[in-house]
């Protein structure tokens, strides 16, 4: 049978298959070397104030609120971190490993190649204005990647969930909340 190109395909022992495995090892862990003295290695660390997210993760997801809690409440600096603390707290009694997962996902939104992979767009998010921060949103919800539609709900989902459980969250769908007066059977 013929490749592409038209020739044989070459036949692969399985020391080229180890040579190719530790080559690929070598070049992850010099990228991963080169991560950490550039300074783009994520900070472990939670932010002040939260449990879970950082301030790499805050610094992201902030300028994402207003545009994925559009028309739910007033985009003020106050609602933006009630939401934000709100997340925190959600993410706090999640499983190691679902934490884990969006920490490396919000990891990756930080570099520009992956960010453009996941939502179209390259610009971080702190440097768009709310319409073209709207049309990122938009674009990557429509992305034909199902991966990246993935990730925007692992984004949002967690978010929403948070600010729907706040008092004014569930004012905001017109729900009057929980009964003041319950009878006892």
């Amino acid at each position: 049978m013929n490749n592409i190109a038209g020739q044989a395909p070459a036949s692969e022992s399985r020391r080229d298959f180890i040579r190719f495995g530790l080559i690929g090892s070598a070049v992850v862990a010099s990228g991963a070397t080169l991560a950490t003295v550039s300074g783009c290695a994520s900070n472990k660390a939670p932010a002040s104030g939260y449990r879970q997210l950082r301030d790499a993760d805050l610094d992201l997801l902030r300028p994402l609120v207003p545009v994925l809690l559009v028309g739910a409440f007033a985009p003020t600096d106050d609602n933006i971190e009630q939401a934000l603390r709100g997340m925190d707290q959600l993410l706090d009694s999640a499983a190691p490993g679902a934490i884990a997962d969006l920490h490396q996902l919000l990891d990756a939104l930080q570099m520009a190649p992956m960010r453009r992979f996941f939502t179209g767009s390259w610009r971080h998010f702190a440097s768009q204005d709310t319409a073209q921060l709207t049309d990122t949103v938009s674009r990557w919800q429509q992305r034909n990647y199902e991966l990246s539609r993935l990730s925007l709900r692992a984004i949002s989902q967690p978010l929403l969930w948070a600010w729907y459980l706040t008092e004014e969250g569930a004012r905001s769908t017109g729900y009057p909340g929980s009964p003041k007066k319950v009878i006892a059977a």
